[in-house]
């Protein structure tokens, strides 16, 4: 838990969609044997983005930058760290590990000063990203800094497509993802109405690791994902709403209190289901809205809270002052929840008007 004098706040966020849109009717008619269940039915995915020939990772963690540049005060020179959390590091028809993607990113970028990793924890990700970069600034460590994920995910689409063979396979999961990117900008909170991160909680069971693997297909060539998903699902539901009763009551406030929360989009059915069991389980009388993309970009990996957030911003569901709390979870097991109030979000740019 984070009790600190100094706060960090969500400063801007951008996001990035592939245009293509593509059903899940239009995937499962590309199967040679269909599921038995009605996969969209079972997951509330009307349909998912998935990237052009031209686009990857890079390019869609570049676009993701862009757009958050666009929303913030501050220039892509301003900031004093670069963290690149993706599950997926495609770029150019390459898996890549090295050069890393925030270098990439800082030479497309011309920037030349701030520090740069990646790292990575599965669809936790970018709140990793978040946790390490909160408590960086709060250290006085730096100043301000991104998170960015670019995810390129849907070749493992393509991957099950061809190699379903069986009425259940470990890689229907595969068959949920979409392709986006989203990056966020982060400094320290001038003030309580400027917004801020009031909490991060992020707790991994690594006993069920191998619930869910990532690795070269063992059929041909390309990626692909073998994930236990009933199993994975069974294991989060135990334990999730635990975790949330003792984030509330550490917190001294009830759930109740924020106006949205958003799980990690993976499944209308399982969001539902799981939100159910903390209400029940935290005996609270009702919940807040839940946020929901998951119908028409599927599960985004690593981006998919904050491809919501930028969303409901667009939308102007989340404006200043709004609450929401974020239940994190990613393949490993890693589960979490932050809590978030949102200031103005894209403020108007005026100048580099930066405490350098």
């Amino acid at each position: 838990m984070q009790h600190s004098l100094k706060k960090t706040r969500f400063e801007s966020i951008g996001a990035y969609v592939p245009r293509k849109s593509v059903t899940t009717k239009e995937l499962i008619a590309r199967m040679a044997i269909p599921p038995i269940f009605d996969l969209e039915d079972l997951t509330g995915i009307k349909e998912r983005r998935m990237r052009s020939e031209s686009e990857d990772s890079f390019t869609i963690a570049l676009e993701a930058v862009k757009d958050c540049l666009k929303n913030s005060k501050y220039d892509a020179s301003d900031m004093d760290v670069i963290i690149t959390t993706q599950i997926t590091r495609f770029k150019d028809g390459k898996f890549l590990y090295e050069p890393t993607m925030t270098q990439l990113l800082k030479n497309a970028l011309g920037v030349r000063r701030a520090m740069n990793f990646d790292m990575s924890n599965a669809c936790a990700g970018m709140f990793t990203g978040v946790y390490v970069l909160d408590n960086l600034i709060k250290a006085g460590v730096v100043k301000r800094g991104m998170v960015v994920s670019g995810e390129c995910i849907t070749p493992i689409t393509d991957t099950a497509i061809k190699e379903i063979s069986e009425p259940i396979d470990d890689q229907f999961a595969s068959l949920t993802v979409g392709d986006a990117g989203a990056c966020v900008i982060m400094d320290e909170s001038p003030s309580d109405e400027d917004g801020y991160i009031w909490d991060i909680e992020l707790r991994t069971f690594s006993e069920f690791a191998e619930m869910c693997l990532g690795k070269p297909s063992i059929k041909n060539e390309g990626v692909a994902m073998y994930a236990k998903a009933m199993e994975i699902q069974a294991e989060v539901i135990a334990r999730v709403p635990k975790i949330i009763k003792a984030g509330i009551d550490d917190w001294g406030k009830r759930a109740s209190q924020f106006n949205f929360v958003i799980p990690h989009q993976t499944s209308t059915r399982a969001m539902q289901t799981a939100l159910h069991k903390i209400q029940k389980f935290c005996e609270l009388e009702t919940m807040p809205e839940c946020m929901y993309i998951v119908h028409k970009y599927g599960n985004t990996a690593s981006t998919s809270h904050f491809v919501g957030f930028h969303d409901y911003i667009k939308s102007k569901a989340i404006k200043k002052g709004t609450t929401v709390l974020a239940i994190v979870l990613g393949s490993g097991i890693t589960m979490g929840h932050v809590s978030i109030k949102f200031g103005s979000m894209g403020s108007m740019r005026s100048g580099n008007e930066h405490d350098d």
